[in-house]
């Protein structure tokens, strides 16, 4: 039953007006899209308390997530889709204008998932918000939007792509590894075709050294980020393609942190950032691991952090508020939306 239909079926029945729009306004989360739904979408996810919790399967308590599905014009056959993680400013207007647009114009949809909404939060900033936000619910949320959108008649489920900023860009590090997204999924043929991070955080890493990723991945980082700083990130990298991995990386010169974006001015304020930690911690490998927790290693101390306390206490040591700069920087805006494309196309 389409809306104009509820609508009359409703005023026949005799319910006011305020009654109806009231039961319009409450959906039902979706269990799948075998309907073809696109736009506004609820769905549902869940609340893991922490990285380790969702590895094991441990999902937390059920969460309503939003998203929404735009699909290229035209479309004829299935379609390849980009499922986008926020960074901590929430969606913005610069994942519509500068990288929706081309994406469908591309022919490729585009399902940006609200992490923050639902949850009842609009951005992250301050040292309350970087240094304690659980980014675990933001991972899990692309991993049920790739379980969902692998359900949808118009979707090409071979071709499910994940793309991430700062914040977003973590959830695309961690849901790139088949450990996190197993326990959701439940199923090795639902997978990324690839994974593209903005400007991650890769001061402190996770993994499993038994692991592989399964697609290819794209790092893509500004020269003079001082939030989520480049070579961190292209040191893991390296080392990641060293242990056989598919993942490269570009750095943009000139560029500061969320150089994407459209008329930023050049600011510098403080932040919670983790731009000083150097920790590495290994992952359970899947549900089954029955391995002893970690250990983490403390790269800038050379020492090993045998048990979860040690690690809290080195994280909690590096952890601080700093002045960080933003800018936007239009010639590694442009040339970031091409490398994209060219990534989507060689990873078909």
């Amino acid at each position: 039953m389409n809306r104009t239909q509820q609508i009359r079926n409703t005023m026949l029945a005799g319910f006011s007006i305020a009654t109806l729009f009231s039961s319009l306004a409450v959906a039902e989360p979706l269990p799948d899209l075998s309907g073809g739904q696109t736009g506004h979408i609820e769905f549902l996810a869940s609340n893991p308390e922490h990285r380790w919790a969702l590895i094991y399967g441990r999902l937390g308590p059920q969460q309503v997530i939003a998203g929404d599905l735009l699909m290229p014009k035209n479309v004829t056959e299935k379609v390849p889709v980009v499922v986008m993680s926020h960074g901590s400013d929430g969606i913005t207007t610069g994942m519509h204008e500068v990288w929706a647009k081309p994406l469908n114009d591309a022919g490729y949809a585009v399902f940006m998932v609200d992490s923050f909404t639902p949850r009842n939060s609009q951005k992250i900033s301050g040292t309350g918000g970087q240094l304690t936000w659980n980014t675990t619910v933001n991972i899990s949320d692309a991993v049920y939007a790739l379980k969902l959108l692998s359900t949808h008649p118009q979707i090409d489920a071979s071709r499910i792509y994940h793309m991430g900023w700062s914040r977003g860009g973590n959830a695309v590090t961690a849901a790139m590894w088949p450990n996190y997204r197993l326990p959701i999924t439940k199923s090795e043929s639902i997978k990324w075709a690839g994974s593209i991070a903005l400007y991650p955080g890769c001061n402190q890493r996770y993994k499993n050294p038994t692991l592989k990723i399964t697609s290819p991945v794209l790092y893509l980082l500004g020269e003079k980020d001082d939030m989520t700083p480049a070579p961190a990130c292209v040191e893991e990298a390296q080392q990641l393609a060293a242990e056989g991995n598919p993942i490269t990386y570009k750095v943009y010169p000139g560029a500061y942190h969320v150089f994407d974006r459209i008329n930023q001015p050049y600011r510098k304020f403080q932040e919670g950032t983790f731009a000083k930690c150097a920790i590495d911690t290994v992952m359970p490998s899947s549900a089954k691991d029955t391995a002893p927790w970690g250990p983490a290693f403390n790269r800038a101390t050379n020492q090993i952090l045998a048990t979860p306390q040690e690690r809290d206490a080195a994280v909690k040591q590096c952890a601080a508020t700093l002045w960080i700069t933003v800018e936007s920087n239009s010639k590694a805006r442009e040339q970031a939306v091409e490398d994209v494309l060219s990534f989507l196309a060689a990873n078909k």
